[in-house]
């Protein structure tokens, strides 16, 4: 968001929130803000402002519920109680800064009127928002701020309780409607829309940024053919006049997905893809709704892999302590032939020996040195020697069950890594729910939210074979559990990699007598290319009815166990699975086809 963009916000919250009355304030983060305004025009709506050191901007909220914490925030209390009830008198821009100011008027305890400022500094790993009271002699003196900056923090100014309120450092740059055709003399007039002749009109004009910088040198382009100085002056002087009258739209860019870029109080001719807005804050929060989600995306998905890969990382070290633990206890056997030598040659140990030779009747008698306790005769040191082994056949059967279920808990997170191979926001949730049920990660605080929020199921792949079957892939161990032991007929065939992680699939049988051998093959390549055997040749998967697969009782969610299986071995080469998954039914065919 740059200073053009904040231009025509200011001007669109001027329009609607003069005369609002501020009803209500909260704080769902450190850094921002949710301002529940009212008026006769405007009705009853949410404004949103974040000083977020990424994503700081102000839109308003459609149909977005921020979880808050239980206990309100200090700084939040403090705008409660100074301007909660108060009336919005303006929204303003200084100049072309990055800042929003929202002058406000409220009665204190007394039911004298005041004067405040809530100032939206908009300025990267700087931005802050700050609650000002304006004093009688033109002075600003801070009530507090979202971020408090000190005087060690910061050369130029300190941002604190009880001192004046100075604005942020002066740019130094013209605003558009100060320049000449000569402050664009730096841009490179052969180098059209390049990266370095943006960011020469980005260091000349005030508050702008590279979008806007690119969308000047387009339309000066496109107007004269080149990037001549009399041209970039002539496009950014009627840029900023469609900005200040809202002569056009804003917009969002967008990329080959769809998904939006970056925002502009204005068309983004500039782009090859661009969708228009009614509103700037419309266009400021599809932005940041898709950049939120990208962002959410990617963190979930590094997060997830961290704590399953540090799991496993501490499980096959339980191993290996496992291992060594079962070395020192295979001495079992041998611990209990000693003491039922010593009981039955027990006239021949003399006593106070340390130590004896007897002949090993289960080895053709040869001698066996057996070490005693000096202080015990021949049948306590046989007692002895049982209840060691007694304890080390306790402890060897204790071992073989760790190791089966850390062996099993290894084979779980397998599945599970594999399921973070669908880095889509719905399954990285479902796999995050999933590890918080098994006791792998933390549930989050949701005190104080609203109350709990079931989350609706996500739905497996869902595609249609050549045959016109439908084949469903399961995308987590969650909905493998659900497609196999809850959805599937017992008729359907069911299939799975052998031996190793990978998705559950299922072929709906229907009405159908028989499934032909052309739609098993494509399920088979999918149950290869969904699990980690995806780059391998010759893959082996085996194929059974959904009534030979059973889940033990106890089991990780994605676990089964079945018989009467046939096992193909396929290559999941990418033209065929690419074409089985171009016929991806739609949600509401996946839901009509039961």
């Amino acid at each position: 968001m740059d200073g053009w963009t904040l231009r025509r916000l200011a001007r669109e919250l001027d329009d609607a929130l003069r005369g609002a009355r501020i009803d209500r304030i909260y704080q769902p983060g450190e850094r921002d803000l949710v301002l529940a305004v009212r008026s006769a025009h405007l009705g009853a709506r949410r404004l949103y402002m974040s000083a977020h050191q990424q994503f700081a901007r102000v839109h308003f909220l459609a149909d977005e519920r921020p979880d808050n914490p239980a206990t309100p925030p200090m700084f939040c209390v403090l705008l409660r109680k100074h301007i909660e009830g108060g009336r919005i008198l303006r929204v303003t821009q200084p100049g072309w800064d990055r800042v929003l100011e929202m002058e406000i008027e409220a009665l204190d305890d007394l039911g004298d009127r005041r004067a405040y400022a809530l100032i939206c500094e908009i300025m990267g790993r700087h931005s802050n928002i700050v609650l000002v009271e304006e004093r009688t002699d033109g002075s600003r003196l801070i009530i507090d701020s979202a971020v408090r900056v000190s005087e060690e923090m910061s050369r130029y100014r300190a941002v604190l309780p009880g001192i004046p309120y100075l604005p942020p450092p002066p740019q130094r740059k013209k605003p558009v409607e100060q320049c000449a055709p000569e402050d664009f003399l730096g841009v490179e007039p052969s180098a059209g829309a390049s990266r370095a002749n943006q960011m020469a009109i980005v260091e000349k004009l005030a508050g702008t940024g590279p979008v806007t910088a690119r969308e000047i040198l387009h339309r000066a382009i496109a107007r004269t053919g080149s990037a001549e100085p009399t041209s970039i002056h002539r496009a950014a002087l009627d840029l900023a006049a469609a900005v200040d009258e809202g002569r056009e739209p804003a917009s969002v860019g967008l990329d080959d997905v769809g998904r939006a870029v970056e925002c502009a109080p204005f068309r983004l001719t500039s782009r090859a893809r661009f969708a228009e807005c009614e509103t700037v804050s419309d266009a400021i929060r599809w932005l940041f709704a898709d950049t939120g989600e990208s962002l959410r995306q990617s963190r979930l998905a590094r997060e997830l892999e961290r704590t399953v890969r540090e799991h496993m990382d501490r499980l096959r070290g339980k191993l290996v302590r496992l291992e060594q633990e079962w070395e020192d206890a295979e001495a079992e056997e041998e611990l209990r032939i000693k003491a039922e030598l010593l009981t039955a040659y027990a006239h021949e140990v003399p006593r106070g020996a340390s130590e004896v030779e007897l002949p090993n009747y289960y080895d053709d008698n040869r001698p066996l040195r057996i070490e005693l306790d000096p202080a015990l005769d021949a049948i306590a040191n046989a007692q002895r020697l049982f209840r060691m082994a007694a304890k080390r056949k306790r402890a060897r059967q204790w071992i073989e069950a760790e190791r089966e279920n850390t062996l099993r808990d290894l084979r779980y997170l397998e599945d599970v890594l594999q399921a973070l191979a669908d880095t889509s926001l719905e399954n990285l949730e479902e796999v995050r729910r999933e590890l918080q049920a098994q006791g792998f990660l933390a549930r989050a605080d949701r005190r104080g939210t609203g109350g709990k929020r079931r989350a609706a199921e996500s739905e497996p792949h869902a595609f249609r074979s050549s045959d016109g079957f439908v084949i469903r892939v399961g995308r987590n161990n969650v909905q493998n559990d659900r497609l196999t032991f809850r959805r599937a007929d017992k008729r359907d065939l069911w299939l799975h990699v052998k031996d190793a992680p990978g998705s559950h699939v299922v072929i709906e049988r229907g009405q159908a007598d028989e499934i032909p051998e052309r739609t098993i093959e494509e399920a088979a390549a999918l149950a290869a290319y969904f699990s980690r055997m995806r780059d391998s040749a010759n893959v082996p998967v085996d194929v059974t009815e959904i009534r030979h697969v059973w889940k033990p009782n106890g089991a990780r969610p994605g676990f089964a166990l079945y018989d009467h299986q046939r096992t193909l071995f396929v290559t999941p080469e990418r033209s065929l699975v690419e074409s089985i998954m171009s016929r991806t039914l739609a949600r509401r065919e996946t839901s009509d086809s039961r």
